[in-house]
């Protein structure tokens, strides 16, 4: 009777401490909000009579990643195109002004991606205007044209006071632009500062100095009487104060390129005139409402291009084209050429993961249940459009390639059917070519075997594994990525 009644005391403890544990539900995992993460918009107010969007400096990121996950993401030009339509939706009378930059840099891919993206993009977001920025003017001079030039239909962007192609005619470059909006005149010029001007090599590429350039054109601005004047300035800090100081008080808005990664909650100004920083890679809009209120005569606002805002149908259609021709037109035909590996002479060759398995077993366990080992189809299954042709995806997503500067290194991954064995983000990613480790390993030669194992490890201390890992879990593609954290979704050490 008494070990009956020991047996139930038992049993009704062990209920008691894992009856709630089985039956409660498992927790949701938490939606993340945007609108509570990165604040409210347009928070009562009004409707302006006229609402300047400012926006600028892309560099090419049409796109935000996604590889830490969208909804946590800020910028895009889908996103951008939505905005744009809810303020239409709204109603409100909207000038949207470009300040530049908008490609990373030139060659086959950044024009493919300017053309049927970039271009038509900023057409349906209606941009009358955009300043011409250094990263465009490292486009060739006959694709230069095509972007500064009318043309029956499509009316030229583009601005400039001191950088002109070919010649300073303003039926090439407009050296400024003047619009009337609801009734507002606004001038909108820029220029390009002599730290920007000293790496531009085209001899087709004329430039004065920004000051000179803008004493040019600045009574002319005065002539046309503009209520509003906007200078995009490309520079340094050093050359916006300059230039600003020179010209104090005779813009009422002053765009630098010198701008934090994030644009001010609350605008900042500079001799006399409104600071629009507006962020880096168009990850933010700048907005700021014009009003017949003596009073309150504008508010300001940073919109926050984040998920709040749903990706637009049309700018994935162009998207979609931008991929096709990605996949139509290969690497051969993008002018992207195999580099040198500085590493091929120690280690050899790309020889792929399952060459490491025989012998790094538990450590190829780990990584073929990582996200590392899964890391190609995504990219081609479950991106809309799928990305498996884009060397900007292609580079942190494959074995053999420099992530940074999306090239392949020689004997690096070059597509599926010739090196399926370098898809996915395999050993080699980190640790280097393994070829001549694995030919090592096979013979007898000690000293050589000691010299490649020493080759291929990434010691923890000293920041060596970390400097490797945020090659692709930089800012832009991993904005949350914490070391240690991260390694521990990773863990292995090999046995000594």
């Amino acid at each position: 009777m008494l070990t009956e009644m020991i047996r139930l005391f038992l049993l009704l403890v062990f209920v008691s401490f894992t009856v709630p544990l089985f039956a409660q539900e498992p927790a949701a995992p938490k939606l993340f909000d945007p609108v509570a993460v990165n604040g409210k918009i347009f928070d009562g107010w009004d409707k302006p009579k006229l609402l300047l969007v400012f926006t600028g400096f892309m560099d090419g990121y049409v796109e935000p990643c996604g590889c830490a996950g969208l909804e946590q993401m800020k910028g895009g030009l889908s996103r951008r195109l939505t905005f744009f339509n809810e303020l239409k939706a709204k109603n409100w009378d909207v000038f949207p002004i470009e300040a530049g930059n908008l490609n990373k840099g030139f060659g086959s891919q950044e024009e493919l991606k300017y053309n049927f993206v970039i271009d038509e993009a900023l057409r349906k977001m209606n941009y009358e205007v955009a300043g011409l920025g250094p990263k465009e003017l490292l486009f060739p001079t006959d694709t230069l044209i095509l972007y500064l030039v009318d043309s029956p239909g499509v009316p030229r962007r583009y601005t400039s006071a001191n950088v002109a192609v070919m010649e300073f005619d303003p039926e090439f470059t407009a050296p400024y632009r003047v619009f009337t909006k609801n009734g507002i005149k606004i001038g909108v010029v820029s220029v390009v500062g002599n730290s920007f001007l000293k790496d531009v090599h085209n001899t087709e590429i004329l430039h004065k100095s920004p000051i000179e350039g803008l004493k040019e054109i600045l009574p002319k601005l005065n002539a046309e009487k503009c209520g509003k004047k906007v200078l995009i300035i490309y520079g340094t800090t050093e050359e916006v104060n300059q230039i600003v100081k020179e010209f104090s008080g005779q813009f009422d808005y002053i765009v630098p390129s010198d701008t934090p990664a994030e644009p001010p909650l609350k605008p900042n100004t500079l001799n006399g005139s409104m600071l629009i920083e507006t962020g880096e890679k168009g990850k933010f809009a700048v907005a700021v409402g014009l009003y017949d209120n003596p009073e309150q005569p504008f508010r300001y606002q940073r919109v926050p291009l984040d998920s709040r805002f749903k990706n637009s149908a049309e700018v994935l259609a162009m998207m979609q084209m931008y991929q096709e021709q990605l996949k139509q037109t290969g690497l051969a035909g993008l002018g992207i050429k195999p580099i040198p590996d500085r590493r091929t002479d120690t280690q050899g060759k790309f020889t792929g993961t399952k060459s490491c398995a025989d012998c790094h077993e538990e450590s190829y366990l780990v990584w073929k249940k990582s996200k590392h080992g899964n890391a190609w189809q995504p990219l081609k299954e479950k991106s809309v459009p799928p990305r498996n042709f884009d060397p900007e995806c292609i580079a942190c997503h494959t074995d053999g390639w420099n992530p940074q500067e999306f090239l392949p290194y020689q004997h690096g991954y070059r597509n599926e059917k010739e090196t399926p064995e370098l898809v996915n983000v395999g050993c080699e990613s980190c640790h280097g070519p393994g070829e001549n480790h694995i030919k090592a390993e096979q013979g007898s030669d000690a000293v050589r075997q000691e010299l490649l194992r020493k080759a291929l490890r990434l010691p923890l201390e000293n920041g060596v594994a970390k400097k490797q890992c945020i090659q692709c879990h930089d800012g832009d593609n991993s904005p949350h990525f914490n070391f240690e954290t991260y390694w521990q979704k990773i863990v292995h050490k090999e046995k000594e």
